[in-house]
Formats: C-alpha cells, sequence, structure tokens
C-alpha cells in the first residue's frame, strides 16, 4: 500500500486563481496528516499571477509550521521551445523547490509539433527539480528519449493527480506509458494534488489506486517520504535550511 507523506505541487491566493492563504495550506496539511508541503505558486508569466517579489521574500514564511516542514517553491512557466524559464536564475537557486511545466496560456501549442527537444532542454537546466503534468496531450514528446534523461539528470517526473486523472482519456495514458517508462529506467516520480485550495491538499487518491494497480515499486516515489524528499532537495542545494 503506497501512503504519500508530501504535497509538493500547491497553490496560494498569490496564483492569482487559486482560493487558499500558504497559513490555509498548510494548516490543510497538517490535518492531512502530510508531513511536508511545497508551496509552488505560478510564475510572473501565468496571468493574473504573482511578481517576481513574492518569489525573493519566500524566506519570510518559516520551515516548519504546526510539525509541517514547508519547502518555498515555484511553479515556473517554460516560455519557448528552448525551455527558457519566467524567472531569473538568482532567484530559482534560492529556492528550495523547482517545477517546470508547460501551460497552454502562456506557451501556446503548435498543432503537428514534437516537444522532444524542449523536454530535452529541461532536463539539463540544473534550477530544476521536477517536471510538471508532462501528460498534457498538447505538447507530445517522445517520452522513450526524455524520460531517461531526466533520470539521468536527477529530475523527478511528476503524476499529477488532477492533471493526468481528471482531465480525460489522452492525460490518462499519457501519464500510464510515462510512469511505465519511469518504472522501467528507474526514474523517481513525484505524485502531487497540484491544489488550488485548502480543501485539494494532498487530494491525489486517483494517482496513488493507478499506481498500486501498476505495481509501481514505492522506493521511486519521492513522497511517500518526507524525509526522501529533504533528502533530494539537500543534495541539490547544499545550502538549504540556512535562512
Amino acid at each position: 500500500m503506497i501512503t504519500l507523506r508530501a504535497d509538493l505541487h500547491t497553490h496560494t491566493i498569490s496564483s492569482g486563481h487559486a482560493y487558499g492563504s500558504a497559513k490555509e495550506m498548510i494548516e490543510a496539511a497538517a490535518e492531512r496528516g502530510l508531513d511536508l508541503i511545497a508551496l509552488t505558486d505560478h510564475a510572473p508569466a501565468m496571468p493574473g499571477s504573482c511578481q517576481i517579489l513574492h518569489f525573493s521574500n519566500l524566506r519570510a514564511i518559516p520551515r516548519r509550521i504546526g510539525g509541517v516542514a514547508v519547502l518555498r517553491g515555484v511553479e515556473a512557466n517554460v516560455l519557448d521551445r528552448h525551455g527558457t524559464l519566467d524567472l531569473p536564475d538568482r532567484i530559482l537557486r534560492r529556492l528550495d523547490w523547482v517545477i517546470a511545466s508547460l501551460h497552454d496560456n502562456v506557451l501556446y501549442p503548435e498543432p503537428g509539433t514534437s516537444y522532444t527537444d524542449l523536454y530535452l532542454a529541461l532536463a539539463e537546466n540544473p534550477q530544476i527539480d521536477m517536471i510538471g503534468h508532462p501528460d498534457s496531450p498538447n505538447f507530445p514528446f517522445d517520452a522513450e528519449r526524455v524520460i531517461p534523461a531526466l533520470g539521468a539528470n536527477g529530475k523527478i517526473v511528476e503524476l499529477n493527480s488532477y492533471h493526468a486523472l481528471g482531465l480525460g482519456p489522452e492525460n490518462e495514458a499519457n501519464a500510464r506509458r510515462i510512469v511505465e517508462l519511469c518504472a522501467r529506467h528507474g526514474v523517481s516520480i513525484a505524485v502531487n494534488s497540484d491544489a488550488h485550495s485548502p480543501w485539494q491538499v494532498g487530494a491525489t487518491a486517483p494517482a496513488v489506486a493507478m499506481l498500486e494497480a501498476m505495481d509501481f515499486p514505492e522506493s521511486l516515489i519521492l513522497n511517500a517520504s518526507a524525509d526522501r524528499v529533504l533528502d533530494y532537495v539537500r543534495s541539490r542545494r547544499p545550502g538549504f535550511g540556512e535562512h
């Protein structure tokens, strides 16, 4: 049985289209019995989201609140086919947890186009920790090439419960294929809610059920253990926890 101890993709009211404060999201994590939460508001290119000052001042949020460890993070937007992100490296280096995601209201999909080279560029970016919801049919890529490259570069591949299992059969089929390849190549994943309100924190049951039915190895699920998450962060950010 798979039990998750952390939610590594959540949004506060600062994202502009979410509905809980940082305090409310952290309290919801505690109520769900989670040991860790990452606050990952949308970066500035997302319409209506917060600006760079928000991310440069995240140290105002304590690293532990009410028994819940807190990672200060971002869901950065991919801006172009080269994998450019919408926050500068000087800000990304100060954060604990960086998700890179393709959103169709920031990077407009081009029908008939492969995004393999874009994902390979993301694999090479040392600032990125996790690839967000890569199951979108709007941004197809050669998973046989991309998943091993992500693993070789230490990236975590997200299984986003809402995105993969709540947006239609194409997303689900893509997510299953990606997860199968992660298991085959020993690439770690994280199973997250993409919560946009306190009521959604930790809402990952459909994704967990899918993984259990597939006999996915628990050892490859980063957020099955908060200590596993923190060890990963420390390995990538030697100064983690100093501020």
